[in-house]
């Protein structure tokens, strides 16, 4: 392993052994039937949390999340539950679950109604775009980062989760630096190669992957770069070529689509050459993309690939369960002539609106978005994951909070079902330093691929690249955004395999100019231009 993947694990093995030592609640205690007590978190509205003489009556909110349930409200222990957090955050609270397959469909008819809770769990579909238009929700962009927790939200979660530049919602925080590249580090070793940290050094691995038996079988049946239909890997690995994320400026100061810029077509160039040298499998396009690991990583007929790094990892998990002698090297991208660039994540997976119908005041929008940031303090956090102590979670040997398995819960005497089940969802998981080193300590990293993937994910934020224009809707896009993405993917496919060439290549733009995307590009600037001024 190269010497600064090793420093990049050490550093993160420090800080996560800092975490674990320092992690505890308020009272340095794990959390239990009692270690949750109602104090104010640090920098919090002193009305929400009853710190002043005169302490406020409960806020009442009403909150719609999916994946969870209200078949246990009644019972005992859900009751306890939400006591807790209804004294912590000084509330009362009615919340609102639908199964995940019905969630989106009844949010929908509720955005239509008008009728909407306090707090919903949404993304930015259409109908909440529309309700947005409707005035239905809080603008919240001048008030998230008066909140110690809330203030962690860092600029691309941001700047996705935004419409048209403002902030609807609280983004829940998701992993930037998800997406990276993995390959078979046993077979690099076998040819005596070197780890590859440019597009050349990458190149020559493929090759070698391809053409020199690197599973010593004597067969010539493996392929340096296995894909599939799915086209996340060309996404990642264009964006290592100076490729916009989605959007990016042009020389005039103006948002360009990424598929209209000459690294774009640089890329597909690229990825032309590699296909047409068999480095990649032939029927890339025809290989669904549920079969990527059995079909081309685990059967060992591909060496490499990219895709977000989790992928490497459970299949270097899968190598060490069944005894195979493979070892799997997950990077974050290889040096194509920009630097190192990395493809993110929105950084966020759907966001926490705030209904205007139900908080009528500022006075009340800032209770609700202290409640929000009060949800991610430790003992909060803790609550929410682990439950109460003896009842749903015990602490090991090694002073780790561990979930109780239904048999020891069984032995206890205490419900099986997860009481705490969706709540998870009311999450934002942005959580300022001082709140995350008073969290309950479990051992989460374990194996060497496990840090090393954390590493790389935490590595990957430094160069991750913005997408310009994630902020901004077009009215056209929404109206034809999947003709105008079949357009250009179908041709990327194509232009790889040959199938068409450069004329064919420049065609396929046209067509996607000519359907609708002069007047994406037109709406885009505009809103662009517009927010800046």
């Amino acid at each position: 392993m190269k010497e600064r993947m090793k420093r990049i694990i050490l550093a993160m093995v420090l800080v996560l052994a800092v975490g674990l030592f320092a992690g505890c609640n308020r009272n340095n205690e794990p959390v239990g039937t009692d270690a949750v007590t109602p104090v104010a978190s640090e920098g919090a509205d002193e009305s929400n949390t009853g710190s002043t003489e005169e302490k406020l009556p409960p806020l009442q909110l009403s909150i719609m999340l999916p994946y969870g349930t209200n078949e246990h409200d009644k019972e005992e222990l859900t009751q306890r539950f939400y006591g807790t957090i209804e004294e912590y955050t000084n509330t009362e609270l009615e919340f609102i679950f639908y199964d995940l397959d019905m969630y989106y469909e009844k949010l929908a008819l509720i955005f239509a109604s008008g009728d909407i809770p306090t707090v919903v769990v949404t993304g930015k579909s259409a109908e909440f775009l529309n309700a947005v238009s409707n005035d239905a929700f809080w603008d919240i962009t001048d008030y998230i980062y008066d909140y110690p927790n809330l203030a962690m939200l860092s600029e691309v979660p941001a700047q996705n989760a935004s419409i048209n530049g403002r902030l609807y919602g609280v983004p829940r925080s998701r992993t930037v630096g998800r997406n990276g590249f993995g390959y078979r580090l046993d077979w690099l070793n076998n040819l005596g190669l070197k780890e590859p940290e440019t597009l050349d050094e990458l190149y020559d691995m493929l090759t070698a992957f391809t053409y020199d038996d690197p599973d010593g079988n004597g067969k010539n049946d493996t392929y340096g770069l296995g894909i599939t239909s799915y086209g996340g890997p060309w996404d990642i690995m264009q964006t290592w070529f100076g490729v916009p994320n989605g959007w990016g400026i042009d020389d005039k100061g103006d948002l360009v689509p990424a598929v209209l810029t000459e690294e774009y077509t640089n890329a597909l160039k690229w990825f032309r050459k590699i296909y047409s040298e068999g480095l990649v499998n032939p029927d890339f396009d025809e290989i669904n993309s549920g079969d990527w690991d059995t079909v081309l990583l685990r059967s060992g007929v591909a060496g490499a690939s990219a895709d977000v790094v989790d992928r490497f990892r459970r299949n270097q998990g899968y190598f060490e369960t069944e005894g195979i002698p493979a070892e799997t090297m997950i990077i974050g991208a290889v040096d194509a002539g920009f630097g190192i660039r990395t493809l993110p994540t929105a950084g966020y997976a759907d966001m926490l609106a705030i209904s205007k119908q139900k908080v009528k005041t500022e006075e009340e929008l800032k209770r609700v978005l202290q409640f929000i940031n009060d949800m991610s303090d430790a003992p909060m956090l803790d609550l929410v994951e682990l439950g109460f102590l003896n009842e749903s979670y015990k602490i090991d040997e090694n002073g780790f909070a561990v979930l109780l398995t239904e048999e020891e819960k069984l032995e206890l005497g205490v419900p099986t079902h997860d009481f705490k089940k969706g709540m998870n969802q009311l999450l934002s998981y942005f959580i300022s330093p001082e709140q995350e080193v008073k969290r309950t300590p479990r051992e989460t990293l374990t194996t060497d691929i496990q840090k090393l993937e954390a590493a790389v994910i935490e590595e990957n934020e430094k160069y991750a690249v913005i997408n310009y224009g994630a902020s901004y809707t077009s009215k056209t896009y929404t109206e034809l955004a999947e003709t105008l993405n079949t357009i250009m993917e179908d041709a990327r496919t194509a232009y790889i395999k040959g199938t068409i060439d450069d004329v064919g290549l420049q065609e396929a733009k046209d067509q996607w100019l000519r359907t609708g995307g002069d007047k994406v590009i037109k709406e885009m600037n505009e809103l662009y231009h517009a927010n800046k001024e």
